[in-house]
């Protein structure tokens, strides 16, 4: 853009721009997750010069045919009706806000950012605020975030309220106020005012050992004022600070926290402490790193919880070394009625109850942590994972994973106390899991690496310690690229499952029963413009349509800019991506994303 200064000045602009429309419903698909469209747009600006960067996200969403205004609503059954109603509540919100808002100073040493700003202290035990876009999750806190960092030492100061991205593609769902009001409603507030502080210090940056000491403090508000007559107060002109910031007044901070689900523990609780301890050791010898870290948790409530004692703790440790063409990496945890910190979503916005602002490494394979999505299956568990790879060539790798793990709280009512002990259950074996899972694969290059082979298979058995089944599942996972001369590859990936899972897929016993589920995509790459994709899906679970097709082609204009067309179906399912798991409804419909960078 030119120079200020002697420093010049650059712009950077990025829009992400969804427009989709859903077709109406088939089979047993809810009628409130389907015929609607809607438009999302995400504008990025970053603007620098010098040692300054000022940056804004304005992301806007428009819907049209919801699902409560669709012709066929009227058709629908008297008890339909009402939950399209009361689904209408949260969902499908036009709006436009500034989702994220930031001003960072960085010099050698020192950068000080105000505004929106992402942390993770160690490996996310006391504190980890992200971004996970295969899952549509974007948390930071919003204050300030100080980094100082003067060699052996750092510190980071961070300080501020959680802010979570307010609205959810998949489902439409918004952390907005409810406006829509049915007859005798009130409105209520879906996401209420979390604060945190927190400090972390390293010692020992460049030496053999690194320690590290993080500590951080979250406290729970309500969102707004409750009036007289418990509704709250949403105006901007007669109450700007309480609208703005929440309340922590004792009276409607208990009101609200009331109103929000009983697990886990930590959703309910005012404050939450945890202080942790890491030890790092990058090097050893020359062929491998340990990394250690302990933290404890401490929680308090004014409003009826579950009953596990209010203190909690956990230990992780990470190993990998190499031994000629072997590598080998070990992972660790012992868990004690710790839980991750959540933030603080009402039960109408199911869809973000895996945000969260912090993050139990789960040493898990990548796909099955915590199957359907439970969220406390690392809150007091025992286990490992050991994976080596051996480099057979230049060209192929195989390697096999293996995974223990003894939880107790995996069940509903599986609680423990900070030793471990269980507590609350007549019978510990009725609460009390036993995991094995293992996977074993291969990664092949060839025609120069321009082509590969990567496949993958492996088995998960999760049974209660009285033999009762909790999950079992068989799979197999591939992504195949060859190259057929010129600019033209093709490329297959796909994914297929045999499951069986406690209170899924029942007969008329009501017994569980195996299903099966996947999806194979064939893809045409002609580089570097061109993609065109061909996929179907399926799953034989007992209510669901038993096959999905699509088609989608993309453009790239330029390395940074494209525009996506999907025509077809996806089935509904739970995806994970970097140890989180979240549900998706089924879609189908079309769907034209457009990216522009520039």
């Amino acid at each position: 853009m030119g120079e200020v200064g002697k420093d010049e000045v650059q712009l950077d602009v990025t829009e992400t721009s969804i427009v989709a429309q859903r077709f109406d419903a088939r089979g047993q698909e809810a009628p409130q997750d389907s015929g609607w469209g809607e438009w999302i747009n995400r504008l990025n600006l970053a603007l620098r010069w010098g040692r300054w960067t000022a940056g804004l996200r304005l992301d806007s969403a428009e819907y049209w045919r919801r699902p409560i205004d669709n012709p066929d609503y009227a058709s629908l059954p008297a008890s339909q009706q009402t939950q399209v109603a009361q689904d209408n509540e949260s969902r499908y919100k036009n709006s436009i806000y500034p989702a994220k808002l930031w001003v960072t100073y960085a010099a050698p040493g020192l950068e000080v950012t105000a505004g929106d700003a992402y942390v993770q202290f160690g490996r996310g035990l006391t504190l980890s605020m992200r971004k996970i876009d295969e899952l549509g999750i974007d948390t930071t806190v919003r204050g300030v975030k100080v980094e100082i960092d003067e060699d052996p030492f750092a510190l980071t100061f961070v300080a501020g309220f959680g802010n979570p991205s307010r609205v959810d593609e998949a489902s439409g769902r918004a952390l907005f106020p409810t406006s829509n009001l049915l007859p005798g409603d009130r409105s209520a507030p879906t996401f209420g005012s979390d604060r945190l502080v927190g400090i972390d210090l390293q010692a020992g940056r460049g030496l053999p050992v690194t320690l590290s000491t993080h500590a951080v403090r979250f406290t729970r508000c309500a969102p707004y004022r409750y009036d007289q007559n418990g509704n709250i107060v949403t105006d901007p002109v007669s109450d700007p600070a309480n609208v703005t910031f929440g309340t922590c007044n004792g009276a409607d901070t208990d009101r609200w926290l009331a109103s929000l689900n009983n697990v886990p523990p930590t959703l309910r609780a005012n404050d939450i402490t945890m202080a942790g301890e890491s030890l790092e050791i990058p090097t050893l010898a020359g062929h491998g790193k340990l990394y250690l870290e302990a933290a404890v948790q401490q929680r308090s409530s004014d409003v009826p919880v579950q009953t596990p004692p209010p203190d909690g703790n956990a230990l992780y440790g990470a190993l990998s070394f190499d031994a000629g063409p072997t590598s080998w990496t070990l992972e660790v945890k012992s868990n004690r009625n710790f839980y991750t910190v959540p933030a603080s979503v009402a039960p109408n916005a199911g869809e973000f109850a895996v945000v969260a602002y912090s993050f139990v490494p789960p040493a898990e394979t990548f796909n099955m942590i915590d199957t359907e999505g439970t969220g406390n299956f690392n809150a007091c568990v025992n286990g490992g994972r050991l994976r080596g790879d051996l480099n057979v060539s230049g060209d192929l790798l195989v390697y096999g994973q293996g995974i223990y793990a003894y939880t107790k709280s995996e069940q509903p009512n599986g609680l423990c106390d900070a030793y471990g002990n269980t507590v609350g259950a007549t019978s510990p074996a009725s609460v009390h899991d036993i995991v094995y899972d293992g996977i074993a694969g291969l990664e092949w290059s060839f025609d120069s690496q321009l082509s590969h082979v990567f496949a993958w298979t492996g088995a998960r058995d999760d049974t209660r310690q009285d033999g009762a089944l909790s999950y079992r599942e068989q799979h197999v996972e591939y992504s195949i690229a060859k190259y057929l001369g010129g600019p033209w590859s093709l490329e297959v990936q796909g994914r297929h499952r045999r499951r069986e899972e406690a209170q899924f897929n029942l007969d008329a016993n009501y017994n569980p029963q195996w299903w099966f589920e996947g999806e194979n995509y064939v893809a045409v790459r002609m580089a570097p413009k061109w993609v065109f994709t061909q996929g179907f899906e399926y799953t034989t679970q007992a209510g669901q349509p038993l096959l999905y097709f699509n088609g989608a082609a993309l453009y790239k204009f330029t390395s940074d800019s494209n525009v996506r067309l999907f025509v077809g179906q996806q089935r509904g399912a739970f995806r994970c991506a970097s140890g989180v798991c979240r549900y998706f409804p089924p879609f189908d419909g079309v769907r034209a994303e457009l990216t522009l960078r520039f």
